[in-house]
């Protein structure tokens, strides 16, 4: 019994610590930096299997137009035009799908981009519509709505430079911190993808790929992070004055 009164108040203690790092944590910013995991991990998917090249592209949307129940206009019409002409949306995909994996990691017009990618990541499900479960996609379409919403504010106030940059990511958190987070980001990314296999025989070499890029973007996140300290210091400037009313 005196083990457990000695010991209770320090659980205590830690649970409310940690509560209280997860409550100074950006969620908007966890859901933006995990889907831009997400792009970096497909991308190098799609070109380690060839579905970049325009035989693999044209044959990857004719086996999804011809197996899914999408309306006939988006199977026959859209994908078939998207199918014939793979020479140039195989490598306009690539680009795109890496451009977003980018943009969402270091955080850069983030409303504008979250609704890009809603919009992009709703195509795919229409394409993929009775092929694979509804809410593989789908999930994904309502996190990059959450991510565009939320950000949309940032795009409307500021300089044309604070609109572009946005928020400070990790507001709390020293650069040395933010540093830190780039390998453990990267080996944590290049784990999951090696435990998951969907890479198949090329697994280790997605895995390996997608972990550099994600670290090197994590990186380049915290260091532009910096760029964004002005701002955030402003926002600092106006909490004591705010408390001295009160």
């Amino acid at each position: 019994m005196p083990q457990s009164t000695t010991t209770a108040p320090g659980a205590a203690a830690r649970v409310e610590r940690f509560t209280g790092v997860v409550a100074r944590l950006d969620h908007l910013v966890i859901l933006r930096v995990f889907l831009g995991a997400v792009f970096i991990t497909v991308f190098f998917e799609n070109l380690a299997f060839g579905r970049y090249t325009p035989g693999g592209y044209e044959r990857l949307i004719d086996r999804y137009a011809a197996g899914n129940d999408a309306p006939g206009f988006w199977s026959d019409g859209v994908m078939a035009f998207f199918a014939d002409n793979s020479e140039v949306f195989s490598k306009l995909q690539a680009v795109t799908e890496m451009s977003f994996a980018i943009a969402l990691v270091i955080g850069v017009a983030a409303g504008f981009v979250g609704l890009a990618v809603a919009g992009f990541l709703l195509s795919l499900w229409l394409s993929e519509l009775g092929i694979f479960w509804i809410w593989e996609l789908l999930g994904l379409v309502f996190v990059a709505l959450a991510v565009g919403i939320g950000n949309l504010p940032h795009l409307l106030r500021g300089t044309p430079r604070e609109r572009l940059l946005g928020p400070r990511s990790a507001r709390s958190w020293p650069l040395w911190k933010r540093l830190v987070i780039a390998p453990v980001g990267a080996i944590a990314l290049g784990l999951v993808i090696d435990a998951a296999g969907t890479g198949g025989s090329k697994n280790g070499e997605v895995a390996t790929r997608a972990a550099i890029v994600f670290g090197v973007a994590l990186l380049t996140l915290a260091l532009i992070d910096e760029l964004r300290r002005p701002g955030e210091a402003a926002g600092r400037d106006l909490q004591p004055s705010a408390a001295a009313k009160t």
